[in-house]
């Protein structure tokens, strides 16, 4: 082994606690999102990581590093609206460094309720998040055509009553 190669390794490597206080999970530098504005309510929160668990799909977890506790439910936009299309701002590309929109991570951040006919998704401002940079921002779609608080399981059983009448429609002979 090299020498100082061990202390390398675990400078890089740091840890969450994504489910409760017992489990740890090591996250690489590498899959640390660095959001250098914060939230909005939430402005000296810097750093996140996404986590996914496969029994709370399609939903996935952006999980801040400091502080531990604090974590957002998120689900991808284009699963829950099949023909959303926000534009996205030239000061916001230009931030994310992104040459254009399709090299940008879209997410929506949940709001969730005891009532799952309650949940809702903002789709007015999603999280756009360059994969490749490690940076992210919450923006605010230029047209205003999307609301913040979208109704996400009406939307779902509707996508679902359309695949269903789809999948009964007979072939024409």
């Amino acid at each position: 082994m090299k020498n100082g190669s061990k202390k390398e390794k675990s400078e890089n490597v740091r840890e969450i606690k994504p489910y409760g206080r017992l489990s740890c999970l090591p996250i690489h530098a590498n899959n640390i999102f660095n959001f250098p504005e914060g939230l909005p309510a939430f402005e000296h929160v810097k750093q996140f990581v996404f986590v996914h668990k496969p029994n709370t799909s399609p939903f996935l977890f952006m999980t801040a590093l400091e502080p531990g506790d604090l974590s957002f439910v998120c689900v991808d936009p284009f699963l829950i609206c099949p023909d959303y299309s926000p534009r996205i701002g030239e000061a916001d590309m230009n931030f994310l460094h992104a040459e254009n929109s399709d090299s940008l991570l879209l997410l929506s951040i949940v709001t969730v309720t005891p009532e799952a006919e309650n949940i809702t998704a903002n789709l007015q401002g999603p999280l756009a998040i360059n994969m490749n940079a490690c940076i992210g921002r919450q923006i605010v779609c230029e047209n205003n055509a999307y609301p913040v608080r979208f109704r996400m399981w009406d939307a779902l059983n509707k996508v679902r009553e359309t695949e269903k009448t789809h999948s009964r429609r007979q072939p024409v002979a």
